[in-house]
């Protein structure tokens, strides 16, 4: 269940995200505790919790090192000195915690980057479930949910795990995000000559795996987990009516110039605020605020609704800090030629009301594999 480590939203929920696996361990949760009472900008973040994944290392308890360091990269930019360390700190640790054996690591050529990719195959499994993030996951993460909560449960399923332009390594190797996200999903198809697949999208995912869907046939089922319209909702629902009408308008010299000056304001206390822009800038490529919502305006359903023919499932939680609870019924009701939509809004009486279902994912897994079923 949903903790709560810290009296900022932002930090409480990445805490949730990453230490969810260790939620029944008391000396580990007790642990958290007493590290998010030492937090209280992103400097101390990032000392706490890499002492703390120092301390995991010694006890030789690597996938708690792992998710440790994970949270002091969370807010460390790609320009920092200290990102490539904390990365591969990381990345180390979680391969040590598990038995990748069974697990297929690859690259594709793409643009002028490259697409890492994990296969996961099942003895017998017949069918394909592709899998990626969104705005800020890796692809050990991606693992480790297919590990938790898929292999042995979806046994008709293989799975094919990607990080896309804008995403780690993908990011890393040059490639900016696109909203055109049918066109890395076709990379991985015809790389992998799969005539249909599944599709599941994470976070901001569920708009990429929508946009997909909707000009990639193999897709046959489309999975968003959680549901996405706009990305400018991510932005904007926190603001003033007024600044969001005002942020619409970015096209507008004034304007632009004056929504830098405010939103540059803004991240010097705003630690959500400050995340969004600097990891923004940085997948998108782009160099000030005013340019990145100019970017983040073109990832939006609007005007792809009628070209998705497939069957649906839409999660949402109905305490989502990036997503409004009433997109939900909008994407679904935009549908017009799905083949089927199904949604489920998780509520605090049934669990998974946060996004992405962070504190009990497990009742999310559920709905996608009855959907898969």
């Amino acid at each position: 269940m949903y903790q709560k480590y810290h009296i900022d939203e932002q930090f409480n929920f990445q805490i949730n995200r990453f230490i969810e696996p260790f939620y029944q361990d008391e000396e580990v949760q007790a642990e958290v505790y007493a590290a998010s009472r030492r937090i209280n900008d992103v400097e101390s973040w990032i000392s706490v919790w890499i002492d703390l994944g120092k301390k995991a290392v010694l006890a030789h308890h690597y996938a708690l090192s792992s998710a440790y360091y994970q949270l002091a990269d969370f807010f460390i930019g790609e320009d920092h000195p200290m990102k490539e360390e904390t990365y591969q700190l990381f990345k180390s640790n979680y391969y040590k915690s598990i038995d990748d054996s069974g697990i297929e690591f690859d690259q594709i050529h793409y643009e002028n980057g490259k697409i890492p990719v994990a296969i996961i195959r099942q003895d017998g499994a017949k069918k394909t479930l592709v899998f990626h993030g969104g705005f800020d996951s890796y692809l050990e993460e991606l693992i480790r949910l297919v590990l938790t909560h898929c292999v042995g449960v979806l046994k008709d399923y293989n799975f094919v795990l990607f990080e896309g332009p804008g995403q780690g390594m993908s990011l890393k190797s040059g490639l900016p995000m696109t909203y055109q996200w049918e066109l890395p999903v076709k990379a991985i198809l015809d790389y992998y000559n799969i005539e249909k697949a599944d599709l599941i999208g994470m976070s901001l995912g569920g708009y990429l795996s929508m946009r997909a869907a909707a000009f990639e046939p193999r897709i046959e089922k489309v999975i968003a987990f959680d549901v996405y319209y706009s990305m400018m909702d991510s932005l904007t629902m926190k603001l003033p009516a007024k600044a969001a009408a005002t942020v619409h308008k970015i096209n507008n010299p004034v304007i632009a110039t004056l929504v830098n000056r405010k939103i540059l304001a803004t991240t010097k206390t705003n630690v959500d605020m400050a995340f969004k822009i600097r990891k923004g800038n940085e997948v998108m490529k782009t160099d000030k605020p005013s340019n990145l919502i100019k970017s983040i305006s073109k990832f939006t359903m609007s005007g792809i609704e009628d070209k998705i023919t497939q069957e649906v499932l839409l999660l949402a939680g109905d305490h989502d800090m990036y997503v409004p609870t009433k997109t939900i019924d909008l994407v679904a009701n935009s549908l017009i030629n799905a083949k089927s939509v199904t949604t489920y809004l998780f509520d605090q009486s049934s669990g998974g009301e946060r996004h992405c279902q962070v504190g009990n994912k497990q009742i999310a897994f559920d709905k996608i594999s009855d959907f898969l079923s």
